[in-house]
């Protein structure tokens, strides 16, 4: 099981908007232009997220670190509550997010998640 990277404490972890949908994978293989290549074989269904939050600009430094170091830009992990009924969920991010302001206090934060078959079942924080 891949180790799962904490939530900056100063982030809730809840996003204000929230689609899931269920696909199946069997498997993918993701080469990034002078990376390491990663490859990963995936049997089931992959659980996948796009949502949206907005936060004070206080915060940005605090959201782009958690995602491009404490997450290596979606390579590990980390936790985020689903708003309907504020469960753990260990998922990761499937690409950058975007950003856009609000004004010069707030930000919104798009983010694409996905959660795998073998995170289905590890233990919240």
């Amino acid at each position: 099981m891949a180790t799962i990277v904490p939530r900056p404490a100063e982030l809730d972890g809840c996003l204000q908007t929230w689609t899931e949908q269920h696909s199946p994978q069997v498997l993918r293989t993701q080469t990034d232009y002078q990376t390491v290549k990663v490859r990963r074989r995936v049997t089931g269904s992959v659980f996948n997220v796009t949502g949206s939050v907005t936060l004070e600009a206080k915060f940005y430094d605090v959201f782009m670190k958690w995602f491009l170091v404490d997450c290596q830009a979606g390579v590990l992990p980390t936790y985020f509550k689903r708003p309907r009924d504020g469960k753990e969920l260990a998922m990761r991010f499937t690409e950058a997010p975007t950003i856009e302001w609000v004004d010069k206090k707030a930000f919104r934060a798009g983010v694409k998640l996905e959660q795998l078959p073998e995170w289905l079942y590890a233990g919240a924080p």
